[in-house]
C-alpha cells in the first residue's frame, strides 16, 4: 500500500516534491564535501576523519560535521566574531574535553589560519585525536585534563562510554592517573591571541571555573556543554553561571551549547 501511495504521489507532484519523497542516503554538511565513506568521513582535499564503530563516535560526527554544532551563523554577533578571527593575525582556539578530534578538525576546516590546541585525557581516545590530527599542522593534541589546578587526576568511566569519561580527585577500582593542567599551562603551548574556547568536560566545568582565571574572559566566545541535565542535585553549573554574571557577557542558548560572548570584544 506504502509503495502505491508513492507510486500515486509521483504522477501528480511536481519533480521537485517527488525528490523530496526519496529517503536521504547521507545528510549534507557545511561544505557539501563531507560524506560517510567506509572507514569514517571523508573530508576536504582528500583528507579523511576516523572514527570507531560505535554509536558514540558516529553520533560526535553527525554532531560536529553535520549539524554543525559550534557554528556561529545562529548568533545575532556572528559578524562581529568573524570579524575580530579576521583581523587576528594568530587566533588561538582551545578544546577542552576534545575526544577522537571532531571539534578539533571542524575548527581547523572553518578557521583555517587558527592554533586548536585539543585537549583530551582519555588514552584511547587521544590515540584517534592524534591519528585525526596528523593531516592538520594546526591541531596540537595535548594528552591531559583541564582543570583549575595543575596536578594528577583519576579519569573514571561511570558506564556510559567514550564520550562520558569523567575525572576526579580520588582513584577508583576502574579509574587511572591523568595529568592536569590550567588553561594558564594550555594557553604556554603556544602563542597567539585568544579565540574560542570549547569546554565539553562532563562535569569537570564546575571545577574549572572555580577559581577566578584573567585567561578565562580573554575569549571572546566561550562554548561550553553543561551538564546539570547529567550530576542532579549537585548544582554543576554554579560556578561557570556565577564567572558568566560577573563578566557581563551574553548568554545565548543552542542546542546543547551554551555561547558565552563577551561585551568587550575588540579588533585584535
Amino acid at each position: 500500500m506504502h509503495d502505491l501511495i508513492k507510486a500515486t504521489l509521483k504522477d501528480i507532484l511536481p519533480p521537485a516534491l517527488v525528490r523530496l519523497l526519496k529517503p536521504r542516503s547521507e545528510p549534507v554538511d557545511a561544505w557539501g564535501t563531507v560524506k560517510y565513506g567506509v572507514s569514517g568521513l571523508r573530508l576536504p582535499e582528500g583528507k579523511r576523519f576516523v572514527y570507531r564503530p560505535l554509536v558514540a563516535d558516529r553520533e560526535v560526527c553527525m554532531q560536529i560535521f553535520f549539524r554543525r554544532d559550534y557554528a556561529t551563523d545562529n548568533l545575532r554577533r556572528s559578524n562581529e566574531i568573524l570579524d575580530f578571527y579576521g583581523a587576528c593575525p594568530d587566533p588561538i582556539i582551545v578544546d577542552a574535553g576534545a575526544n577522537i578530534g571532531a571539534a578539533a578538525v571542524w575548527f581547523s576546516l572553518t578557521y583555517p589560519k587558527a592554533r586548536i590546541l585539543a585537549i583530551e585525557p582519555d588514552s584511547s581516545n587521544f590515540e584517534l585525536l592524534e591519528r585525526n590530527a596528523k593531516p592538520f599542522p594546526s591541531i596540537v593534541p595535548v594528552n591531559a585534563a583541564i582543570a583549575a589546578t595543575r596536578g594528577t587526576l583519576y579519569l573514571d568511566d561511570p558506564g556510559v562510554g567514550a564520550w562520558g569519561y569523567r575525572t576526579r580527585e580520588d582513584p577508583t577500582e576502574r579509574s587511572y592517573a591523568v595529568d592536569a593542567l590550567t588553561l594558564e599551562d594550555v594557553m604556554a603551548k603556544s602563542s597567539g591571541t585568544p579565540f574560542i574556547l570549547k569546554i565539553d568536560i562532563e562535569g569537570a566545568e564546575s571545577d574549572l571555573f572555580s577559581r577566578h582565571s584573567d585567561v578565562l574572559n580573554t575569549f571572546p566566545l566561550v562554548i561550553i556543554e553543561l551538564h546539570d541535565w547529567m550530576l542532579p542535585r549537585e548544582s554543576n553549573s554554579h560556578n561557570f553561571l556565577k564567572w558568566q554574571v560577573e563578566m557581563e557577557r551574553d548568554f545565548v542558548h543552542f542546542g546543547e551549547n551554551i555561547f558565552s560572548i563577551s561585551n568587550t570584544i575588540r579588533a585584535a
